[in-house]
């Protein structure tokens, strides 16, 4: 059934997205959750007021508010350039399709953006991001271990695979921008009267670069414990890759768990035990990792496919 078909619905109007967008900005600097979502409805809305014409109009508006954040403050455009990269890419995604691979694309770029601005910052501060990232995690680490000889050891264990992972803060980061930015933008869709279909992850698909990816970033991997004289930044990106790609296979594995759990009409309380124990074999042992990789060739929703599986819908 399509999402908000019995909602109330509002044509699109610009005026109304630009004042949306910037009302987002604006809250973004308090409130980052609801000021994502705000600024992706605005853009959304701007998009479906005016086509290619408004997506025009939302980057142009959202680069010129950048600029004004960066006259104010340095540090709030430092601050609100990922999000407006994260908002406008997801945005245009779902105002055409969005797809495993446009999406991926999106954060990427928004993840890069995040990265450059740290490193901007670590320059002129005189150190790097490289150090910063990795000072920052490690007194995390320290934090949960607490203190004595067991926390020292458990951190120092530690160390190198922080070292090869640290990376992929700004990944999380651009994910979590994301998933905010397409509420925001599927809200928009929904109140000017697209009706889409509600976002399902049963019938998530990856497609098959993911696994092309996933084989270069294992061999890639291996190579860097040959002890060659760039292989630590070999197994910085390669293992950051690797952990990356690997959400894909994670939702593809819960999509094949949530549509075997709607064709039995598992109960809701079963639903949620069954959910926990997933979330926890995914992070402790990449169960759901494992079965996402396998249903790319073993197909177990039977989902239509036309080889490529590049169209992976919302």
């Amino acid at each position: 059934m399509p999402f908000g078909s019995n909602g109330r619905v509002s044509a699109p109007r610009a005026p109304r997205g630009a004042i949306m967008l910037a009302l987002g900005l604006l809250v973004s600097l308090f409130l980052p959750f609801a000021g994502i979502m705000l600024t992706a409805y605005g853009m959304r809305e701007l998009a479906e007021a005016r086509g290619s014409r408004g997506l025009a109009i939302a980057l142009i508006e959202g680069l010129a508010l950048l600029a004004v954040s960066f006259l104010v403050g340095p540090g709030l455009g430092f601050l609100l350039a990922p999000i407006v990269v994260c908002c406008w890419g997801i945005s245009a995604c779902m105002w055409r399709t969005a797809t495993v691979t446009n999406v991926s694309i999106a954060i990427v770029v928004a993840g890069l953006v995040g990265y450059g601005v740290d490193a901007f910052i670590a320059a002129a501060s005189g150190t790097s991001v490289h150090e910063t990232a990795v000072a920052y995690l490690m007194q995390g680490v320290r934090d949960s271990v607490g203190t004595g000889v067991s926390a020292e050891l458990v951190t120092t264990q530690l160390e190198p695979l922080v070292e090869a992972i640290w990376p992929l803060m700004y990944v999380l980061s651009a994910m979590m921008d994301g998933l905010l930015a397409g509420i925001g933008s599927f809200l928009s869709g929904a109140r000017c009267g697209r009706t889409p279909q509600a976002p399902s992850i049963a019938r998530f698909d990856a497609p098959m670069w993911s696994v092309g990816v996933l084989a270069i970033s294992v061999v890639c991997l291996g190579a860097s414990f040959t002890g060659f004289p760039e292989a630590e930044v070999l197994r910085t990106v390669s293992f950051t890759v690797l952990m990356s790609v690997r959400f894909i296979f994670a939702c593809q594995g819960f999509g094949v768990v949530s549509a075997l759990m709607a064709r039995k009409r598992i109960g809701c309380f079963t639903r949620t035990v069954c959910i926990f124990l997933l979330f926890w074999s995914e992070a402790m042992f990449f169960l759901m990792s494992i079965v996402g990789l396998i249903d790319v060739w073993a197909n177990f929703r039977r989902l239509p496919r036309d080889g490529s599986h590049a169209q992976a819908q919302q």
